[in-house]
Parts: C-alpha cells; sequence; structure tokens
C-alpha cells in the first residue's frame, strides 16, 4: 500500500474535491504511477484530520472520473489512462448489421430505409459518365476542390455554423476529423473532458492518442456548464460533446448553457470538439457553441446519419489559427480522401438532395419515437427527435443484466458500459429506434422490453 499523502493546500474547493484534484495532478507528474494501491479510507483520513467520508466520496469521485478503480477486498487502485476505457470495437462487436434473424436489432443508430440509395444511385450513374472520371479515381493529393469546400460550407451553415469555404476541411467521415481535432488540440497524456455517457469512438481515439478522458457531470438538459468550467480550471485542454441531441442519452443544451460552455473556453484558453452528427434531428436547437467561441470551437458534422452512412463524409469548420495543423492531421491519417465519395455528397447539397433525405429522416426517427413513447411512456420521451432513447432502469434491473436478458429474448442492444466514462452517477441502456428494418419488428422488440420491465429480475431468475 502506497503512503501517498496529498498537499490540500495546493488545491481549492471542498476537500473531497482537492483529494481528487491531487490524485489528478499527481497522476500527471507520475508519483501516483497506474497500478499503485491508495491508502484505505481510514488511515488516509487519519492523517490528513479530514472524516472517513470526506475519504470516502473523494475516493468515488475519483472511481467516476476513470481515475481510479475500487477492488472488494482489495483496495483502491490508480487506473492507467491509456487502458482505461474500452476500444470502439468493443461496441461495433455488440451492433453487428446483420444479427441472426430471430434477433431484433436495437443497439447500432443509423439511418431507416435504404441507407441513402435512393439518393445515391443516381449520381453514382451520372458519376460513371463523367469524362473527368480517372481523375476522381487517381491518387488526388493536393486539398480537396474549392466548390467541395462551397458545398460543405453550404451544409454547415444550415446547421447554423459560423464559416466560410476557407475555413472548411472535408473528411472521410467524422470519426477521422474527431481524431485530427485531438491530435491538433492536446499533445499525449493531455485530459479530455467528455459527458459521463458519450459516444463510444471518443473513447477508442482517445486510447488510440493516449489522452485520459474525465467525465464531467450531466443532468437531464445534459452538460452542467460549471462542471465543465470547473474542468477547464483543472487544467482539461478540450472538451467534446455532441450538443444537440447527445447519443446516447438525447439531450439538447439550451442556448444559456451553450453561452457559459463558450465563456468557458475563452477564459481559461481551451477548445471545445463540438459533433453536429445529428444537428438535422432537431433543426429548431440553439446556434453550436461555436458560434460564440468561433476561435476556441472545432465544429464538426457528417451525412452518415441524414443521408448515408456509405458516403463517408464530413465536414468541418475549423479556426483559422489550427487550420493548417487539422489539414496536416487529415493528411496523416488518409494520404487521400475518397474523392468519388465527397463528389457524390457535394453533388447531393448542391442539388438538393441531402436536405430532402435529412428531412425523410427526421420524419421516420419522429414517428418511430412516437411508438416507443407509446408502449415504453413518457420516461423515454426525448427532448427532440432522435434515433434512440434512453431508458432508464427501475424494479431492481442493472444495465448489464437487463441487456443480458433482452438478447436471450430476442432483442439485441448495446452495452452501457460501452458509453460510459468512469462511473455515472445513474444506470440506463439505449435503445435504437432507427435500426430494426420496419415499424413492425420496431413494435415486436418494444414490447419484448416492456415485458422485461414489468417484472423483476429475480422473477426471471436473473442474478444483478
Amino acid at each position: 500500500m502506497s503512503n501517498w499523502l496529498p498537499d490540500l493546500a495546493a488545491h481549492s474547493g471542498p476537500k473531497y474535491r482537492a483529494i481528487v484534484d491531487a490524485i489528478a495532478a499527481d497522476m500527471r507528474a507520475g508519483r501516483l504511477p497506474p497500478g499503485t494501491r491508495l491508502p484505505t479510507h481510514r488511515d488516509l483520513a487519519w492523517r490528513l484530520k479530514v472524516t472517513v467520508g470526506t475519504v470516502a466520496r473523494a475516493y468515488a469521485e475519483g472511481e467516476r472520473q476513470g481515475l481510479l478503480s475500487g477492488e472488494v477486498g482489495r483496495g483502491t487502485f490508480v487506473k492507467d489512462p491509456g487502458k482505461s476505457e474500452p476500444a470502439l470495437a468493443q461496441y461495433l462487436s455488440s451492433v453487428a448489421w446483420a444479427p441472426r434473424q430471430d434477433v431484433i436489432n436495437m443497439a447500432v443508430n443509423r439511418p431507416g430505409g435504404d441507407q441513402g440509395a435512393w439518393a445515391v444511385g443516381p449520381v453514382l450513374e451520372r458519376l460513371a459518365r463523367r469524362s473527368d472520371l480517372p481523375q476522381l479515381l487517381s491518387y488526388n493529393l493536393e486539398p480537396v476542390a474549392a466548390r467541395q469546400r462551397e458545398a460543405g460550407a453550404r451544409w454547415l451553415r444550415a446547421e447554423q455554423a459560423e464559416t466560410s469555404p476557407e475555413r472548411v476541411s472535408v473528411t472521410a467521415g467524422s470519426q477521422q476529423a474527431i481524431v485530427a481535432a485531438l491530435a491538433t488540440l492536446t499533445l499525449p497524456g493531455d485530459s479530455v473532458a467528455v459527458e459521463e455517457y458519450t459516444y463510444p469512438g471518443i473513447k477508442s481515439a482517445a486510447s488510440l492518442l493516449s489522452r485520459p478522458l474525465v467525465p464531467v457531470a450531466c443532468d437531464q438538459y445534459g452538460l452542467i456548464p460549471d462542471e465543465v468550467e470547473r474542468a477547464f480550471a483543472r487544467g482539461v485542454k478540450v472538451l467534446y460533446t455532441i450538443a444537440t441531441v447527445q447519443n446516447p442519452r438525447t439531450s439538447t443544451l439550451d442556448e444559456q448553457r451553450r453561452c457559459a460552455i463558450a465563456r468557458a473556453a475563452r477564459k481559461y484558453g481551451s477548445y471545445v470538439i463540438e459533433d453536429g452528427v445529428h444537428r438535422f434531428l432537431n433543426p429548431n436547437a440553439p446556434p453550436p457553441i461555436q458560434v460564440h467561441a468561433p476561435g476556441n470551437c472545432i465544429y464538426l458534422t457528417t451525412l452518415s446519419k441524414s443521408v448515408s452512412p456509405g458516403l463517408r463524409a464530413s465536414f468541418a469548420t475549423v479556426p483559422e489559427a489550427l487550420k493548417s495543423r487539422f489539414d496536416a492531421a487529415i493528411g496523416a491519417l488518409s494520404l487521400a480522401q475518397p474523392i468519388p465519395l465527397i463528389e457524390i455528397a457535394c453533388i447531393l447539397i448542391d442539388e438538393g438532395q441531402a436536405f430532402e433525405a435529412a428531412e425523410r429522416q427526421r420524419k421516420e426517427a419522429a414517428a418511430r419515437i412516437a411508438l416507443a413513447v407509446d408502449i415504453l411512456g413518457e420516461r423515454v420521451r426525448p427532448g427532440s427527435t432522435a434515433f434512440n432513447i434512453w431508458l432508464p432502469l427501475e424494479g431492481g434491473w442493472r444495465a448489464s443484466s437487463f441487456i443480458a436478458e433482452a438478447a436471450r429474448q430476442g432483442v439485441s442492444l448495446p452495452p452501457t458500459e460501452s458509453f460510459a466514462v468512469g462511473r455515472p452517477s445513474h444506470d440506463g441502456v439505449r435503445v435504437s429506434v432507427t435500426a430494426p428494418p420496419d415499424r413492425a419488428t420496431l413494435v415486436r422488440g418494444l414490447k419484448t422490453l416492456a415485458g422485461l420491465l414489468a417484472v423483476a429480475p429475480d422473477q426471471l431468475g436473473v442474478t444483478v
């Protein structure tokens, strides 16, 4: 067991939070290497002249932030930030696009219908007849063409982002943009703040680049701005957030919270990576955080959910001071971009089919959300249209046991832990309403879940 003793005088705020801040600082400085066993609650409380409850609260908060892990009968240990988060592969392996025919897939958030084939197909045919097709298929080592940046700017402005074609970068999907943004804004070891339940892709990217994630407390309305500012004040350099129709909780930040987060970023010289992947689902949402802090925010968006996952076309608006570094990161990730796919996306934007596709997806998702609310009740109603619901658990159920029992009854759900960072303060399950191929299949899946919620787990012989 370590003789570690924090210097609480160096950290402000309540004693329990000062202990957590000291743990994080000593981890960064190498004084608390991964695997270190911390003093017991009673021992540290005696040496710090605080209550045992204060230490217990500090250790619990350290676990929630992903800094520590408690093991029954063994103690509390410092976690390895590079290994603390599960890889994206864990999530992807659980949300197979083609599960067994007897399993209803409610795990993956994807567009409904034919995945945009109605819009993409005709443009593919036209592209095949173009005289410049060999050029489009060649290595395109130079930056994307001005007309493609202009199309990206048009799509970004439709989402109320502040931009110009010169500030637009085109990427092969939003995951590439996320990795490039992290590489641009941080160095190995720098912490990145996220919602306590977040998109698994940011977890995978942060783990790959050795950027430890710090969970920020949320309520039913999303990120709590005071908690974001507190993270920035502790030295966190970047916040990643889906401010509109958050994944998986579906919350949308109001304008007051967006302004407060922007002010905090400006105050501490921190940055926000704002993911607009679901912005099209709530067009009446307040303007992006990026509008309030354009020099401190990279705003990115994609056509994967609104038009077609297969296009792999995404756009980011980047502050001028960061643009060259961001583009260099994109170049390092892929020597050349998939120009034929990007060209198709830009044609769909220019001719309007992309906007029509987004409207179709929004209407279908709204109809499916209504079915979910009708079957599962008002507790699952999101603040706006979404591709999924967040199902809070009750009656003794825990996420892991509920998901396992749902699988046994023929409904596939994603593991809640693939979204969690640290130890979230509440439990629940993400349920996709767009993954089932049709509404009738969706209804069968929802009724199965409703049946599970109607009985206690011990009545089914389930151990929680």
